[in-house]
């Protein structure tokens, strides 16, 4: 039972790690009025790090679509096979 949610409960938590990555990333992307040189290091750095957790989740999201995909595959070639 458990592989049979397991692609979906992946694929909805990279989702879901990726949407959180971008409402955050749009909020950290907001100017500053007037920014010092320390603040705009800050905010790049800052920057790097929420594009990296975007990625993960886009990761673990071609991740579980492959998997889904391939299961899906096999599960056609099975029935073709028995015909």
């Amino acid at each position: 039972m458990l592989k049979k949610y397991a692609p979906w409960c992946l694929l909805a938590l990279g989702l879901l790690v990726m949407l959180g990555a971008f409402l955050y990333g749009a909020g950290n992307a907001l100017p500053y009025q007037d920014p010092t040189a320390e603040l705009l290091v800050y905010q790049a750095a800052k920057a790097a790090k929420i594009n990296a957790v975007f990625m993960l989740g886009f990761l673990v999201v071609v991740a579980s679509g492959v998997w889904l995909w391939t299961r899906v595959r096999s599960k056609k070639r099975s029935d073709k096979s028995q015909s």
